[in-house]
């Protein structure tokens, strides 16, 4: 005689299963599910009661539909469909609007279901192991590490290197693509202009400079200067830094011409804060960069550390100056994350200088591929 209910145990949901079918038959409802110990442990019962409660809350014929959609037997009652129109030929109904309309819906939903099942893997192709957690690709994902970056940049040629000698390489290769190749041209230019978003620590990056160049060439060829405000005068914070450093500062470059602020000898620099936006900073970069030449200038973009990739995208779009060299600011007061690192080296900018806010002196540091890949050695 059958049962009315049980309660099996087996290793896994299958075996269970069919367990609980051949005592109770394909008609019982489960109960219960649950995992202790390592083993599966399932209660079912075929007694009218529980059937009769399942059946309230199920229409296992409506159900059934969803099985039935891609065989085309849907069991739908025709007479209850209502009837379409024809479109008519002089109406105002537009064909293309309907079908950029669907595009559109169809895209947003698309790019929806994407970013819902980016983080999600079943495997992952540059493994084949049967426990993914061993997957050095999978660990360095799960650091933040976007796939783009990891797939252009993590070789199958470390699969059999521990997981700290296949990060290490990874970052040496990221460090090569997204380092500025000659930060030092910051030394040789005249003119050194500092542009970024609003609150991304413009004046305190062109305080650093000037502090730098100051130790390398002295301060009787260095001038302070600021653009791009309203106020007829400079900065209180840019005044201090200015006083801090015993330089010089002004807030006029009159007609955008070097030579009509300072006398310009092989050591002569100027370090300009742009002050306000880019688009603000852009005007004055392009006009100067069109008269003295990318040689004489170097632009110096600060993005914020914790920016997200929609901000870096956003900042480097607008920027307008040649060859940017990126500063990556207020390094102290939020992280460095590798999804900063992954999307500028998507959009292929250039870092080469690394900053806090704290002090102006001794705090800015210089990057190339050895110090990029131990910070990121150190950090993540």
């Amino acid at each position: 005689m059958i049962k009315n209910s049980t309660t099996v145990k087996a290793k896994d949901t299958s075996t269970a299963m069919e367990k609980i079918i051949a005592e109770l038959g394909e008609d019982c409802v489960i109960l219960s599910t649950k995992k202790r110990k390592g083993m599966i442990e399932i209660t079912a019962s075929n007694s009218a009661k529980y059937k009769s409660a399942v059946k309230k809350r199920y229409d296992k014929q409506k159900f059934s539909n969803i099985y039935n959609l891609k065989s085309g037997k849907m069991n739908i009652d025709e007479g209850k469909l209502q009837k379409v129109e024809p479109i008519n030929n002089n109406s105002n109904f537009n064909a293309d609007i309907l079908k950029s309309l669907l595009k559109k819906e169809m895209l947003d939903f698309s790019n929806k279901l994407d970013k819902k099942l980016e983080n999600i893997y079943l495997t992952d192709y540059k493994n084949t192991s049967k426990n993914v957690t061993f997957s050095n690709f999978l660990k360095l994902k799960q650091l933040g590490f976007e796939n783009d970056v990891l797939t252009k940049y993590y070789s199958d040629q470390d699969l059999d290197d521990s997981f700290e000698v296949s990060k290490f390489k990874f970052y040496r290769r990221l460090s090569e693509v997204i380092v500025a190749p000659f930060p030092e041209r910051i030394f040789k230019s005249k003119l050194i202009m500092v542009t970024g978003p609003s609150g991304s620590g413009k004046t305190t990056i062109a305080a650093k400079i000037a502090s730098s160049i100051v130790d390398k060439h002295g301060r009787s060829n260095i001038v302070l200067a600021e653009l791009c405000r309203k106020s007829n005068t400079a900065s209180e914070n840019l005044k201090s830094f200015a006083r801090l450093l015993n330089i010089p500062i002004t807030n006029r470059l009159q007609n955008g011409d070097l030579s009509d602020t300072m006398m310009l000898n092989d050591n002569a620099r100027i370090v300009v804060d742009l002050a306000g936006n880019i688009d603000a900073g852009n005007k004055v970069i392009e006009e100067l960069e069109e008269r003295h030449g990318d040689k004489n200038i170097c632009s110096i973009l600060c993005i914020q550390s914790g920016s997200s990739p929609e901000m870096i995208k956003e900042t480097l779009d607008k920027v307008k100056a040649q060859r940017p060299i990126i500063a990556i600011t207020k390094s102290d007061e939020c992280n460095i994350s590798s999804a900063t690192l992954s999307h500028l080296a998507i959009r292929k900018g250039k870092i080469g200088l690394v900053s806090g806010t704290k002090s102006i002196v001794d705090s800015l540091l210089f990057t190339d591929a050895n110090v990029l890949t131990k910070f990121m050695k150190e950090n993540f």
